[in-house]
């Protein structure tokens, strides 16, 4: 349950980075279908990675 908060976190955020550059450029970012899915795949791996590191951690104890 951690890994999809994580997700979601990381999601959100990067949807505020976006809307942030968005709104200094003054103009609609498009991203395509080849950069949108593998940035979904990275911000989900890396939000994987992270609680499989802290699920390591807390065994180790």
């Amino acid at each position: 349950m951690k890994t999809f908060g994580r997700g979601m976190l990381y999601s959100i955020i990067l949807i505020v980075i976006l809307l942030v550059i968005s709104f200094l450029i003054g103009d609609v970012i498009t991203l395509p279908w080849y950069v949108f899915i593998p940035l979904v795949f990275l911000v989900w791996g890396l939000a994987f990675y992270q609680s499989k590191k802290e699920k390591g951690n807390m065994t180790d104890k």
